[in-house]
């Protein structure tokens, strides 16, 4: 039996690509299939060749990439006795690709303005009625609606991961057919994975953010079961945990908690959980997030601010896999991916006693740094582009001079802060960006305003407390000790009770903790 080999080239707009290879599905029911960039062709020709006797179908507008290594490939296959077909909606014969091109290829082009998908309908006699309406946005009936939050998901997870297999599968269920409510339950994690984080995308336009996308794709298909995030506030920390739990393939779910919103007394029963009557106000029995995550991802934001008593309980379940709740008396197996994640320099906390080493070098098996947004000039243009397409649709997109006013900025809040002004400058465009760009400097150094002593705030963010405090004579250093010995002294007179004492204080309990070390 001949063996076709369906090669879908370009990787441009990927709901007409999706739509042109299940048309072409239609025609080689047992074909292969594979996604490829241009670039990359020349490789998926030399992988997927068939035998001899076999045929290529490349289906995509144009072949470009490297025209010397793409011919040596398509020589590669004649001489192995398989016919490579061109199929394209271009004409005529592109100028730039050699003449020896056309003897190397059998090519079928199409110039009558058609979609792929219309063309490759007409010329394998195919019905491609539903493929061609969802390329075209107007598929009706009672499953359109899953039909398009299917190809948003797919789309949106090939821009974050570059993963193909979901648009292989995409274009085999719309060839055949398949019915929403016969959907595999991969698909529905990951249409489920679009509706609760379609808006977080990790833009990668520089070598930087493309290594780190390469490495979150590396690590979440791996063993890897704790995984430590760092980066400055609002750079996509969440974001990555998102990522790594999307693309691990885990079919439990993904929960997020955040250390330093729940009191001492209660983070031990959130997290491992508690039976009825363990303590007042346990008035049912609680699993807590380690078990409610079992066989997903716990992403754990601000670990940095996590109790010292809490820490050790945490270090014991990640090395045992086991976790016992508050007033329970048998352990249970629980199999979790812990993100980790933290602002914080997390060895300087050690080195003042504020975190446990042992629990550090446990949880930082692997580690990932997110870069700030003013160290990411290579993806500026490109994250400020396609956040603005989202947020102000309909509108004209960002000048050249928008993004010099934007490109101005440190942005300290990092992506979550660059966000905030381009939604202002949906909401008031009788603004220009570089005046809400003026607005928002403004806003920050008021917030960037010293308070210390009377709030006793210590500086965030991974700074060192010796960056922290500046090159001085040793006055700041006599100072934290100072606030640190009277933290200490209300803490004592409230019992060591952290919540009493920060509102003796006038604080935040995280700053009562960060004056509790040594």
């Amino acid at each position: 039996m001949k063996r076709e080999t369906l090669i879908i080239s370009g990787l441009g707009n990927l709901t007409d690509l999706c739509a042109a290879a299940a048309v072409a599905l239609r025609k080689f029911r047992n074909a292969g299939l594979a996604f490829s960039s241009r670039a990359a062709l020349p490789d998926v020709l030399d992988n997927r060749m068939p035998a001899r006797g076999g045929e290529v179908h490349l289906v995509g507008i144009g072949l470009t990439g490297d025209p010397t290594r793409l011919e040596a490939s398509l020589a590669k296959c004649r001489k192995g006795g398989v016919k490579v077909t061109w199929h394209s909606v271009i004409y005529p014969f592109p100028e730039n690709l050699p003449e020896s091109f056309r003897e190397l290829l059998n090519v079928e082009f199409d110039e009558r303005g058609r979609s792929l998908a219309e063309s490759l309908a007409q010329r394998f006699g195919v019905d491609a009625e539903v493929p061609v309406a969802l390329a075209h946005g107007t598929l009706k009936g009672t499953d359109a609606k899953a039909w398009r939050e299917r190809v948003d998901a797919v789309d949106w997870n090939f821009a974050n991961t570059h993963d193909r297999a979901p648009l292989e599968h995409l274009s085999r269920d719309l060839a055949d057919s398949v019915a929403p409510s016969r959907w595999d339950d991969s698909t529905r994690r990951l249409i489920a994975a679009h509706a609760r984080w379609g808006g977080r995308e990790l833009d990668a336009g520089g070598p930087r953010m493309k290594r780190l996308r390469k490495d979150i794709s590396r690590i979440a298909k791996s063993d890897a079961e704790r995984i430590l995030v760092t980066g400055e506030n609002g750079t996509g920390k969440e974001t990555v945990a998102m990522l790594l739990h999307v693309q691990s393939g885990r079919t439990g779910p993904f929960l997020a908690f955040n250390c330093a919103t729940v009191s001492r007394e209660l983070i031990e029963s959130r997290l491992f959980g508690h039976r009825k009557g363990a303590f007042t106000g346990a008035t049912e029995n609680r699993p807590g997030l380690f078990r409610e995550a079992d066989g997903g991802t716990l992403f754990l934001d601000e670990i940095g601010e996590l109790p010292k008593e809490v820490q050790g309980i945490l270090l014991r379940v990640l090395q045992e896999g086991r976790v016992q709740g508050v007033g329970e008396t048998e352990e249970v197996a629980v199999n979790v991916r812990v993100v980790a994640a933290t602002n914080r320099d997390l060895p300087s906390l050690v080195r003042e006693g504020l975190f446990r080493e042992d629990l550090y070098f446990r949880l930082a098996l692997v580690e990932l740094n997110v870069p700030p947004l003013r160290e990411r000039a290579d993806d500026f243009a490109m994250l400020a582009g396609n956040f603005w397409k989202k947020t102000a649709k309909g509108r004209k997109a960002l000048t050249s001079a928008d993004i010099a006013a934007l490109a101005d900025y440190d942005w300290p809040g990092n992506v979550r802060e660059l966000h905030n002004v381009l939604e202002r400058a949906a909401l008031f465009p009788d603004k220009s960006v570089a005046e809400l760009v003026a607005e928002e400097k403004e806003r920050c150094a008021t917030l960037r305003r010293p308070k210390r002593p009377e709030g006793l705030e210590r500086p965030e963010g991974p700074a060192s407390n010796a960056e922290a405090r500046g090159p001085h004579d040793g006055k700041s250093e006599l100072l934290d000790d100072a606030i640190r010995t009277h933290v200490r002294r209300v803490l004592d007179l409230h019992g060591g009770n952290i919540s009493e004492a920060a509102r003796a204080l006038g604080v935040s309990r995280n700053t009562v903790r960060s004056h509790m070390g040594a």
